[in-house]
């Protein structure tokens, strides 16, 4: 995905409902965004490329016309170089890098997909869209933990709450908002964790 840094799309949040093998209901809670590509990705596309033009007649053309711009300057863009070039080019497209630190909102960019993604047996969706935010804000930001410790230990040490007792509570520093675990109790009416306002405000109702 290329645009401008300014320009990149919005975190989007969803989940959906599958069936395991004994036809009991798996919840899944997802967060997609878009990452600047790292420059580990760039080398791994290097290497797809150079294997590609050695077996592509039009990719080889394509790989020859861009080293031709490059050598001309004719390329204004320097962050669009994604394809395999020979060393001394390859030394070259590593400088231009280099130099693409700091980049400006103006400038265009090469985004990544990325997904994370909750697998839970209960429908915790309001608190579980609030942990990936938390995910996500720290995603791009400097914390003195890794993303993989707030997993862990959201997996291996909080509790699933039993139904009609006292909630749960885990602080999220990186939102306002703590995440909430809550069940009801066995004879109530099943959890359902949805904001309703949206539903309701399409109702023709006083």
């Amino acid at each position: 995905f290329r645009a401008r840094y300014q320009d990149a799309p919005l975190a989007e949040y969803y989940g959906f409902v599958v069936k395991n093998e004994r036809g009991d209901n798996i919840h899944v809670s997802c967060v997609s965004f878009m990452e600047p590509l790292q420059s580990s990705k760039f080398d791994q596309l290097d290497q797809i490329s150079e294997k590609k033009r050695k077996t592509s007649l039009a990719h080889k053309r394509y790989c020859e016309r861009k080293e031709r711009a490059l050598f001309n300057n004719e390329i204004d863009d320097k962050s669009s170089f994604l394809l395999g070039f020979d060393d001394d080019t390859f030394s070259a497209r590593k400088h231009l890098k280099s130099d693409l630190i700091l980049t400006g909102f103006e400038e265009m960019m090469t985004f990544e997909l990325k997904t994370i993604c909750l697998i839970s047996r209960y429908p915790f969706w309001s608190a579980f869209r609030r942990f990936l935010s938390h995910l996500h804000i720290l995603s791009g930001s400097s914390s003195d933990l890794p993303l993989e410790r707030y997993i862990s230990h959201l997996l291996l040490s909080v509790p699933v709450p039993k139904p009609g007792a006292q909630c749960i509570i885990i602080p999220l520093p990186a939102i306002a908002s703590p995440m909430v675990l809550s069940l009801p109790p066995a004879k109530d009416m099943p959890l359902l964790d949805l904001p309703c306002h949206r539903l309701f405000s399409c109702l023709d109702a006083p």
